[in-house]
């Protein structure tokens, strides 16, 4: 999910009408980057932002290493399990 964008996230959701906008609780745009670097309310689980030209590297290595590859799996379980508190909802 984290890779492809697909899943709980509003950038992939925004698409077919599920969410009214793809924004953060923290009032930034959020997709998966953004939650794995960026967002404050997934600190805990925060990675080193990577280059635009690094970004599939990035990837490659966080999938490859056993370590990266847990903490990204509980970043996942948190985003879904507390969506209703990082997702922005304007309705």
């Amino acid at each position: 999910m984290f890779v492809t964008g697909h899943g709980p996230f509003p950038s992939y959701l925004i698409r077919f009408n599920l969410r009214t906008h793809d924004n953060c609780s923290c009032g930034e745009k959020e997709d998966p980057i953004h939650y794995a670097t960026k967002c404050p309310f997934t600190l805990s689980w925060h990675f080193q932002t990577p280059t635009v030209s690094l970004k599939l590297q990035w990837l490659k290595n966080i999938l490859t290493n056993n370590f990266s590859r847990t903490r990204l799996q509980l970043l996942m379980r948190f985003i879904c399990d507390e969506n209703n508190l990082i997702v922005e909802d304007n309705n």
